[in-house]
């Protein structure tokens, strides 16, 4: 057994891993390497570490739990020479009616480590991974699709029988912030959306990476707290979890799944990625054979989120506004920078359609060509009346501004 560690570079200054050179995935588990196990239990806990939070689970959460815990997998990944790269949790999503099914996990599983300390946006050298059920059973996976991006990957695994899928549901993440209307909040159209506003119960849901491969749950609430990290896209929850849950499913309770969870620190919120986000790259993977999203040209987060200063200045002018997409950087020389959309913008319009969230916006501009021309109409905080903006869509690629920090410890 060798002692030392594999250095990573992940999103969040997660722990090292330990080389485990020659042990062989097959003899991974094996009850009698007791110093081994010893060492799980103490460097890789399961959700249970934080017991006054995840220990005891009331009946409407374990109700939640058990409607998706048989879709929850735990992944192993292994690099040159049988060495582990990464442990993390998964869900199934897809079944394509031959027993073959789609796991979506976090891209972290598959990332080559270097020996600069750094983790590439590139597939690690020899991978191997392997997926594990709930009742042991275990399948090697072959990477099917990846977004280093959004930090999500989708596995292919052949089954022996037909496994349950989760259930997903996509977000809406409309809030209204303009104190004059809050009888608008129920005209928002998105029924078929899941709205998630602050308060509202989540459970984070992970599976342990070894032997009996125990289901972990830890419940929280959904929270308007922020990261000070450049993927917008992120969501933030109290439930507090481990390393091995990164990549594990975020439930409402109701059992559905409407996020991705990654891992922070112990004791920290959780970060998630909205499932809208995931389904879309997924969708896009399968119909056009790669995955891509519209290069804009700045960054962008919700209305709400501004700070007060800004929002006090915008709804004078626009009383009726309840929620947009704010501005928060735009990249120089970029489409929208000659478009002229300026910092503190608030798009209230797309294409003529009102813009009341920005999932919602990505949406609209998801589906967009290269060259095609975005309508915006924007509210500035020092013009009386709305600014309409037409900007085209960028040639697709990975933006330097919105990425995951994986290059700094």
């Amino acid at each position: 057994m060798h002692e030392k560690c594999l250095k990573r570079k992940n999103p969040w200054l997660r722990e090292h891993l330990l080389d485990l050179g020659e042990l062989h995935p097959d003899e991974f588990f094996t009850p009698e390497d007791r110093h081994y196990r010893k060492y799980l239990s103490e460097k890789l806990p399961k959700f249970e570490k934080f017991e006054e939070d995840n220990a005891f689970l009331d009946i409407h959460t374990k109700k939640a739990v058990l409607k998706v815990s048989s879709s929850i997998v735990a992944l192993l990944s292994y690099t040159t020479g049988e060495q582990e790269l990464f442990q993390s949790s998964g869900l199934i999503i897809e079944n394509d009616g031959n027993n073959g099914h789609i796991v979506l996990t976090s891209a972290s599983l598959i990332r080559r480590p270097t020996e600069e300390d750094f983790m590439e946006d590139k597939l690690a050298d020899s991978l191997k991974v392997m997926v594990y059920l709930y009742d042991g059973r275990s399948y090697e996976g072959e990477v099917r699709a990846y977004d280093f991006h959004y930090n999500i990957a989708w596995i292919r695994f052949q089954s022996d029988s037909s496994l349950a899928t989760a259930t997903l549901r996509q977000v809406d993440d409309y809030i209204n912030v303009n104190p004059a209307e809050e009888k608008s909040l129920h005209l928002h159209p998105h029924s078929s959306h899941f709205n998630l506003v602050p308060g509202h119960a989540i459970v984070a849901m992970g599976r342990y990476f070894a032997k009996p491969f125990d289901l972990m749950a830890a419940p929280g609430e959904f929270t308007l707290d922020r990261f000070d990290l450049d993927c917008k896209e992120l969501f933030m929850g109290t439930c507090k979890t481990t390393r091995c849950g990164e990549g594990g499913a975020l439930i409402n309770m109701s059992g559905e799944v409407i996020g991705i969870t990654f891992y922070y620190d112990f004791g920290f919120p959780t970060p998630f990625l909205p499932i809208n986000i995931a389904h879309k790259c997924w969708e896009h993977f399968k119909r056009y054979g790669g995955l891509w999203r519209p290069s804009l040209g700045f960054r962008a987060t919700n209305f709400y989120t501004a700070d007060i200063y800004v929002i006090e200045k915008v709804i004078p002018k626009i009383p009726s506004i309840c929620n947009g997409v704010l501005v928060e950087k735009v990249i120089q020389g970029s489409s929208a920078d000659s478009a002229g959309l300026h910092l503190n913008d608030v798009i209230v319009q797309c294409c003529g359609k009102t813009v009341h969230s920005f999932l919602e916006f990505l949406e609209m501009v998801w589906d967009k060509q290269v060259g095609d021309v975005l309508q915006l109409s924007v509210v500035r905080p020092n013009q009386n009346d709305p600014v309409h903006v037409n900007m085209v869509v960028d040639e697709v690629a990975v933006e330097k501004f919105n990425r995951w920090p994986w290059n700094h410890r």
